[in-house]
């Protein structure tokens, strides 16, 4: 059985599958860019798939246009983004000092939902007689235009952006402002010159209900501008070895801007794999690199995953800056449904929660009613790795350090032949976990490796189903929690 919080959109099998996706930290100011030739500036197409992660102002996730000089504004653009929740989709002529396109959600209307991938496409063509068919916007094939606040429409003709100069960016506002985004972004679609209606990008499948996406490359016409972006490849340079490698045909690679390898993913709209929730109670620290570093957690609040399963399932945890030795240290482990239930405190059910825990002199393991074991090694110390294999049917757990399994008294820990696993004062109760971080102290940083690293792995080992990217060797029977392994084993 799998819980998940919130709504993850890719449980079902595709029959096309999107292998890539980049993460993009906007605190880095990372984006892609490319300068256009010749554009059409009232009929174009975007469609891309979004995964959002905590943001608490505008985050924008592309933008077409260019700055401005002696004019009555600054820029000229067209600049979709999503700030706290609520999309919206501005079009700026700077020239006339004048929007030509306004439209917002409301204060109720919001996108959020960190466990989902979302698809959106804006389907501009202002050549249409009707007004109301010269924007449109959609999300997951759901029309949303009418349920915009329509500021300022489009006239016949207008156009969007200014040709002339103008250059396309993912990832940033580089022209008009309005921030980086923050999250991941899939299959990235720049039509010059069509308007595609979202139907030519994915489809509802016919058993779960599913918006998923389809192959499309070849049944398009990309225009002179065109841009498909895969991310097959990892490179950081303007060519098709790059992150802004161009796969329409067109050869119009990006250049890469504070962008690295690490940056790649295969956490993709067809296999959706669990990052750290926001939006959880209990929560008290900082969440960066696509919701998979965490900074600044306070004693017993917690961080916690967007999927829960009682399958097996494997994680690993770097410890990237250590607490200061004293005080409670690092925290990390594992939480029952049942917690996420009815509690915000990591640490008041004996049989619903388990860490790994380590203090300014030793590593124990500490189950919910603050029962010690120690593991008989040091604590834990920056660039450590720390292991999780947890059965959550089977009601046991197990820890490990950079590659070894710890032992409870009765042996070293052997998740594969379940045996030895980390001892309890109360029965470790049964049902869906999920992984969990309590990380005490504001000096201390962490890197949750749930299949899909910010931080780069010198040994790459994968599942037994050949998914996730981690620095030891998965456990047989354990698997990584991405939607694949929960429709197969969860």
């Amino acid at each position: 059985m799998v819980f998940l919080i919130g709504g993850a959109n890719s449980a079902a099998d595709t029959g096309y599958d999107i292998e890539n996706s980049l993460r993009i930290e906007k605190g880095d100011s990372a984006y892609l860019s490319d300068a256009l030739s010749s554009p059409n500036t009232d009929i174009f197409t975007l469609s891309m798939w979004l995964k959002i992660v905590y943001n608490d102002a505008n985050t924008t996730f592309c933008e077409i246009g260019k700055t401005l000089t002696g004019e009555a504004g600054s820029n000229t653009t067209f600049n979709p983004h999503i700030g706290y929740g609520r999309i919206a989709f501005n079009a700026y002529d700077g020239v006339a000092n004048a929007y030509r396109i306004r439209w917002g959600a409301p204060g109720s209307f919001r996108y959020r939902d960190s466990a989902a991938w979302y698809h959106v496409v804006a389907r501009m063509d202002s050549s249409q007689a009707v007004a109301a068919s010269r924007a449109r916007f959609y999300i997951n094939g759901e029309d949303i235009s009418s349920k915009l606040t329509h500021t300022t429409d489009p006239d016949q003709n207008d156009d969007y952006f200014n040709a002339t100069g103008s250059s396309i960016y993912f990832g940033g506002a580089n022209i008009g402002g309005g921030g980086y985004w923050d999250g991941y972004m899939a299959d990235v679609a720049y039509i010059d010159g069509t308007s595609y209606a979202p139907g030519t990008f994915a489809e509802t499948d016919e058993d779960s209900g599913i918006w998923k996406p389809k192959d499309f490359k070849d049944d398009v016409t990309w225009g002179t501008n065109g841009i498909f972006l895969e991310f097959k490849q990892s490179g950081t340079g303007t060519n098709a070895s790059g992150l802004g490698a161009d796969t329409s045909g067109n050869d119009n690679h990006m250049a890469v801007t504070n962008l690295a390898a690490t940056d790649q993913t295969t956490d993709t709209p067809t296999n959706n794999f669990a990052i750290l929730n926001q939006f959880m109670t209990g929560r008290g620290s900082t969440l960066t690199e696509g919701n998979l570093k965490v900074s600044g957690e306070s004693d017993n609040n917690y961080d916690v995953a967007t999927f829960g399963s009682d399958m097996k399932w494997y994680y690993e945890w770097k410890v990237d800056e250590n607490y200061d030795g004293s005080g409670g240290g690092i925290r990390l482990g594992a939480i029952h449904e049942d917690e996420l239930a009815t509690n915000d405190n990591f640490s008041n059910f004996a049989n619903a929660t388990a860490k790994f825990y380590t203090n300014s002199n030793d590593g124990k393991t500490q189950d919910g009613a603050g029962t010690n074991v120690t593991t008989g090694l040091t604590r834990a110390t920056t660039n450590d790795i720390i292991m999780c294999a947890c059965d959550g049917a089977g009601a046991k757990i197990w820890w490990g350090v950079n590659g070894t399994w710890l032992d409870y008294g009765s042996g070293t820990g052997d998740p594969a032949a379940g045996s030895n696993a980390a001892t309890w004062t109360t029965a470790m109760k049964a049902g869906i976990w999920f992984p969990a971080t309590v990380y005490s102290g504001t000096a201390a940083a962490g890197t949750l490796n749930l299949g899909n690293p910010p931080n780069a792995i010198s040994s790459s080992q994968a599942d037994d189903a050949g998914y996730g990217n981690f620095e030891y060797d998965v456990p047989a029977g354990f698997y990584a929690l991405c939607t694949k392994n929960l429709a197969e084993y969860g």
